[in-house]
This record gives C-alpha cells, structure tokens and sequence, in this order.
C-alpha cells in the first residue's frame, strides 16, 4: 500500500495520503482513479484508460478455470525451471483459474538458440497435457522465445505441429522485452575496444621490463581464458544485446501471423528504482540521451515486434502487437526473493520491490480468454 501511495504522489492527480490505507472508505471510482495514477507513466495514456466507459464498469471475466498452460523464459540471470520468478502470482493463478505454468530451463548467459532448445522442451511437455499454451518471456527470454517460434516454423513437420497444431501456440506475453536489444549492449562494446587499446599500450610499454618467458605464460593465460567454454558460453547469451545479433535475427525469423502479442513496458521514476540499480539507470540515461527506460530497455524497443530491420514478418509482427501502456515501475519488478540479497532500507521503505505481481500474468490470460484466444475448460466452441 506504501508503494501504491508514493506512486500516485509522483503524479499531479495525487490522491490525499490515507488515501490507499484505507481503501475500503473511499468511492470505488476514485479508488480507479487512484490506482490508474499509481500504475501508469504517460499522462495522455493515463487519461485515456480513465475515460474508457469499459475500465469504469469494472467488468470482470466469467469464474471458471481455463483451458490454457504458459511457458515462462526469464532473463539473462535465471535459475531455469529451478527459478521463482513470478512464483506467487502463476500460484493464485493456478488457483483461481485453473492455468497450470512450465518454467523452460533456460541458462544464464546461454544463447538464444541453447535457450530455444530448452523452451521447446518445456512445450514437448505441455502439449501432453492436451492444452494450447501461451509463452512468457522476460528481457532476453523474450528473445528466446521469439526464436523458439522461428525454429518451430522452420523445422520437422513435428516440430510445426507443436505450434499450429490443437494444442498449440495461441499468444504470446513480453515482459520489458529485450528481442530488439539494448542500447547497454553497443555501449559495453565500444568500452571494451577502447579498453583493449588501453591495455595494450599500456602492456607494449612493459614489454622492457619483464622477460619473454613471462610475456608468454601471461598471453597464454589470457587466451586460455578467452577460448574457455565458459566465457564463449557467455558471450553467446550476450551477443544477442548488439545490433548486428539482434538484425541478424530478425532477418531470418518466422512468426505466426495470428498470434496476438500482449506487453509490458516501463518507466523508472525516483520513488520506484532499486538503489542497486541506480548507476545502471544513470549510465543508460547518459549513453542513450533518454530517460524513458526501465534501466534496462527503453520502452521504445520494449514492443512486440522489430524496430530496427523492416521486413514482412516484422509486419506481421507488429500487426499482432496490442502494445501496452507505459506502467511506472522498473526491470526488476517480476522478482522479489530473487534480489532479497540487494534489498535495501532504501528499497524497503519505498517498496520497490513490492509492486503487485499479478499484473505481470492475469491481464494477459483474462484479455485473451475475453476475446475467445483463451478458451474456458470444458467450452469446444
């Protein structure tokens, strides 16, 4: 509630302080009010959604379980199927609507391909249970899966089957997408050329003062590790930030072309940045020239479709692409215990961390299951 507070004080429609303390005492349409003052960023968005007849009605979805499973990809930093990322959410949502969830084993800093693997593995599962699914990425697992998709189109007429077939893809869900890249990435290369070139001028000049046989062993060091499997590991899972991976990718992908894409976008704002990513933030803010990013990706990139390569699936992409209010609220927001570690009082006080959780997932499945993409169990038609 402290968090829902301060949010809706950043914004020039504040609400009085009590206000969210004791929601049961206000009129429910100011309690709307509110609450769209504490979620979203851009101010004519913000009126827009509070004019909606429909948001005022608060019509909500039939009870009922769906007939629905969702493959969850995290970010570059998971546990794979041992993660909880979202845990107590895909919980509620287990229980209140019957949608059973698959964590694909997705590696830290693999590449798109490897993590591609592992989510067609996790989807290998859920069509066993007789269920069409639906993906879920995070950051880079939005990239992951958005391969994923492009290695089923391109594959084994079995491998088709996995998506088009009865129990196949029916939407897709991008959490702070990173499949456009992210200006960090460009920006960490230039660094590492120049420093590079700073030590190698620095090394040249030592040359003198130390023996060949000690030049070599250090070289033999550092190609040693250079060539490891890990670090090549490492740079597969990043490369997917630069430019050239990122069009590269987008040259040779496949989509489904009737497959609706829900996303979510935000931006950072003071009261809702982790301290622990406040020079990430300030360093992004500075190599990029804007502001309007979640420390990670800029909400201009964080979309359900190509920006920077043109082409007819990123066409058919963006026709598909419901796009997403802005939400204030930063990359971090789908974890909590996962960052326990670099919570600080900071953090605790202004509830970074304790943002609701549900919004990640529930708007996703109830406005596919609204539209008829989501089917009710039992309901063939």
């Amino acid at each position: 509630m402290e968090a829902l507070r301060r949010g809706s004080m950043g914004n020039t429609q504040t609400q009085p302080d009590p206000f969210f303390i004791c929601p049961e005492e206000q009129n429910e349409q100011d309690l709307i009010d509110g609450v769209i003052d504490a979620l979203f960023f851009d101010k004519k968005e913000l009126e827009y959604i509070k004019n909606d007849p429909l948001v005022r009605m608060l019509i909500g979805n039939d009870p009922g379980h769906y007939n629905f499973t969702i493959i969850t990809a995290m970010g570059v930093i998971t546990e794979g199927k041992q993660g909880t990322e979202l845990h107590t959410a895909i919980e509620r949502l287990e229980k209140e609507r019957g949608v059973a969830t698959i964590r694909a084993d997705t590696g830290t800093a693999r590449s798109i391909d490897y993590n591609a693997n592992k989510i067609e593995e996790a989807v290998n599962i859920a069509v066993e249970l007789k269920r069409p699914y639906g993906l879920v990425g995070y950051s880079q697992g939005c990239a992951n899966e958005m391969n994923f998709e492009a290695m089923m189109i391109s594959g084994t007429p079995d491998q088709q089957k996995v998506i088009t077939g009865d129990y196949g893809l029916v939407c897709r869900q991008l959490l702070f997408s990173a499949a456009n890249g992210s200006m960090h990435g460009p920006a960490t290369e230039a660094k590492v050329h120049q420093l590079i070139t700073m030590i190698e001028e620095f090394l040249k000049y030592q040359q003198g003062y130390f023996s060949r046989a000690f030049i070599s062993t250090t070289i033999d060091v550092l190609n040693s590790g250079l060539d490891s499997s890990a670090f090549q590991k490492f740079l597969g899972g990043t490369k997917s930030f630069l430019p050239y991976a990122s069009r590269t990718f987008w040259r040779e992908a496949q989509h489904l072309p009737h497959i609706p894409t829900c996303v979510i976008r935000g931006v950072l704002e003071a009261h809702t940045t982790p301290e622990s990513l406040d020079m990430l933030s300030n360093t992004l803010t500075k190599q990029s020239g804007s502001a309007l990013h979640d420390s990670q990706v800029h909400v201009y990139d964080a979309v359900g479709h190509p920006v920077y390569f043109k082409n007819r699936n990123g066409r058919i992409l963006k026709s598909t692409d419901m796009g997403g209010a802005v939400q204030r609220t930063h990359h971090w927001s789908p974890l909590c215990e996962e960052v326990e570690y670099m919570r600080t009082d900071r953090d605790v006080e202004h509830g970074v961390f304790d943002c609701a959780k549900d919004r990640h997932i529930f708007p996703f499945c109830d406005v596919n299951a609204r539209f008829g993409i989501i089917k009710y169990a039992g309901v063939e038609n």
